[in-house]
């Protein structure tokens, strides 16, 4: 398992070297309690709500045998990243692989620091749920004249990226859905015939997971 985190408008990826040892996240609506003079407290459903997680992760200042692949031991390169994410305000998808867990965030101020002497650098990231405000538009009501409000229509994200070396579509759904046995499902909404043949430079259209 490991948790990725993807942005959404330049699709540049970073792979954290250390999963944490527990990740949580909330989905559903709050439940509002009120009282009522006559028959006292009653419960009901609230809002939907938007989960907030706080997380530390390990960025170690070489290459371990208990890090992911790939990563060269350069723990300010990736703080830099992130806080450039943060500081945009840009929306990232945190990706955790082998679960359903594909979500749109943003990152709070990145807070990091070392702790004995050995240049790991330890960062926290708090990560708000993004919920995109839907575009309202009016109509006017046939009988009165006056303009109604539309119901809110939910924006769906079109994403894309670009293979590079190394990649497979089994990768891609993996880094992206969660699930690589997506990967034919995958070739097939982009037309390609063969799901094992892909090339760098090839640009891979990412449609939601529920479309596929």
């Amino acid at each position: 398992m490991q948790i990725i985190f993807r942005n959404v408008k330049t699709n540049q990826e970073l792979v954290m070297p250390v999963t944490p040892r527990e990740f949580y996240v909330e989905a559903g609506r709050a439940v509002e309690s009120l009282d009522m003079t006559d028959t006292g407290q009653v419960n009901l459903p609230g809002l939907r709500q938007l989960f907030s997680e706080r997380l530390e992760f390990l960025l170690p200042s070489s290459a371990r045998n208990y890090a992911a692949g790939g990563w060269t031991g350069e723990p300010y390169a990736a703080v830099d990243r992130l806080t450039e994410w943060s500081d945009g305000g840009d929306v990232l998808r945190f990706i955790v692989t082998d679960t359903p867990v594909n979500l749109p965030v943003l990152l709070g101020p990145v807070r990091h620091g070392q702790k004995d002497g050995t240049g790991d650098v330890y960062v926290t990231l708090e990560l708000r749920r993004y919920r995109e405000l839907a575009e309202e538009s009016t109509e006017v009501n046939p009988d009165t004249g006056n303009m109604a409000r539309a119901a809110p229509q939910e924006k769906k994200e079109e994403s894309s990226c670009t293979v590079v070396k190394g990649d497979t579509l089994w990768g891609i759904c993996r880094r992206t859905y969660g699930d690589g046995r997506l990967a034919w499902k995958l070739a097939e909404a982009n037309g390609i015939k063969n799901a094992n043949l892909i090339f760098p430079g090839q640009v891979v259209k990412l449609p939601d997971k529920e479309s596929l």
